[in-house]
């Protein structure tokens, strides 16, 4: 599917785009904190300061861009997504201020088989819309965690944006994963039932990571800073 059908609102930061009452992502267009899931997906960016390349697979209409610039990460992050739609909204209101970016239109998995093992971090943020909601592809569970793993640099970092399956009940495969890396923390939210799995073969403690974790947010005044848990897997 190369255009999916996004209700787009408008926003006192900016825009919102949503897919069966799902928010896909949270467009600012200047710099600064979402208040959502992204602002995390970013501070962990800046607080990793991953040495390779950064990655981020799903685009959308580039929700952690304005938080990783407030940040003041200004790397170049390559992306890739099947849907352009947000892509567009994203160039036409951020470009001022977007910073070197490298966007591409296709696959993730085709994409990223094509790449050489050198990122620092790679964030997986894929989402599907089926049967009235937005659910994560299948890839997500099993082709991607052991391509990320494998394009990644050594101590490189991988990140993962987790949905709650339609059945209620997480995903086994969440352990096979973990199981893929020397290290591994769960952040949890109050807010949303999203998941972001965090690993590498090395990573401080849950306790000292959630203590940079929220130094981060607080920095940009996220209102995520305390409504979020940090534990190990």
């Amino acid at each position: 599917m190369n255009s999916r059908q996004m209700e787009i609102k408008q926003t006192r930061l900016g825009l919102r785009l949503i897919e069966h009452g799902v928010v896909i992502s949270e467009l600012r267009t200047s710099p600064g904190p979402t208040h959502s899931v992204f602002d995390v997906l970013a501070a962990l960016a800046s607080l990793r300061q991953p040495q390779g390349r950064i990655g981020v697979l799903g685009f959308a209409g580039g929700g952690m861009m304005a938080v990783l610039r407030a940040l003041g990460v200004d790397t170049t992050i390559e992306t890739v997504d099947l849907d352009r739609t947000g892509y567009d909204l994203f160039i036409r209101h951020c470009q001022e201020w977007s910073g070197p970016l490298k966007w591409h239109h296709g696959d993730a998995v085709t994409w990223l088989r094509r790449q050489r093992p050198t990122f620092g971090m790679l964030i997986e943020d894929l989402s599907v819309p089926t049967e009235g909601d937005v659910i994560k592809p299948d890839v997500s569970w099993t082709v991607l965690p052991d391509l990320i793993r494998s394009r990644l640099q050594p101590r490189g970092t991988a990140v993962f944006n987790l949905m709650l399956p339609p059945s209620g009940r997480w995903n086994p495969d969440l352990e096979r994963i973990r199981g893929m890396f020397g290290e591994a923390c769960i952040v949890d939210f109050e807010e949303f039932e999203n998941r972001i799995l965090i690993a590498s073969d090395e990573l401080p403690t849950a306790r000292e990571l959630g203590r940079t974790l929220r130094s981060e947010l607080r920095r940009i005044g996220s209102r995520q800073t305390d409504r979020i848990r940090i534990r190990s897997l």
